[in-house]
């Protein structure tokens, strides 16, 4: 019996023993893999009730947007990461497309129909075309899906540089710039886009 139990003590150890070793041969193969943990084309993160509160994907699997539970077509369809209120509706994300040879990127917040504030890059593929800029729109009161009242735009194009301030009816009114040669100008502009006064 005494032998018995020398026995089984020998072999647990032995088989304790390999166990430890292939949890360590396998953490050290797992925590040093330099491959993506994780591959997959869309991932949800739902709320309680079963709504998106953020979406991960690529371009193929990107949702549509949701205005008020009703799913509207894209201008384009974007890789990215997209953000959403608790009742499921988009308000705002982080977009990276190319459209016409255009690479465009933009983060964006939205109100409860369309952009509120846009920050955004693009330049073109095939030339040295290139904008960035920061946007800022007033919220539709109306309430049409998908388009907001445009204010203010903050601008470098090509080496030009401008701030936009417009009324409400999207009109430029006061716009400073900075040419691309270093030359500062101020534009006024009267409400039916006529220059009013430059400086």
């Amino acid at each position: 019996m005494n032998s018995m139990s020398k026995t089984f003590k020998l072999l647990f150890g032995i088989l304790l023993l390999s166990n430890i070793i292939l949890i360590a041969f396998l953490s050290y193969f797992l925590w040093n893999k330099h491959e993506e943990a994780l591959q997959t084309a869309r991932i949800d993160i739902k709320d309680p009730s079963g709504n998106n509160r953020v979406v991960i994907s690529n371009a193929d699997q990107i949702p549509p947007p949701i205005i008020k539970g009703k799913s509207y077509k894209r201008m384009m369809t974007p890789a990215g990461l997209i953000f959403y209120d608790k009742n499921g509706d988009e308000r705002g994300g982080i977009a990276i497309s190319e459209h016409e040879g255009m690479n465009i990127n933009a983060i964006a917040f939205d109100y409860q129909n369309a952009d509120a504030i846009g920050i955004y890059a693009q330049d073109d593929q095939k030339n040295n075309y290139f904008k960035a800029g920061l946007t800022i729109n007033d919220k539709d009161l109306s309430g049409k899906p998908g388009y907001n009242v445009n204010r203010i735009n903050l601008i470098t194009e090509n080496g030009n540089s401008s701030l936009v301030m417009k009324d409400p009816n999207e009109v430029p009114r006061l716009v400073l710039k900075v040419d691309s040669l270093g030359n500062p100008s101020i534009e006024m502009y009267h409400a039916d886009g006529k220059l009013k006064w430059k400086q």
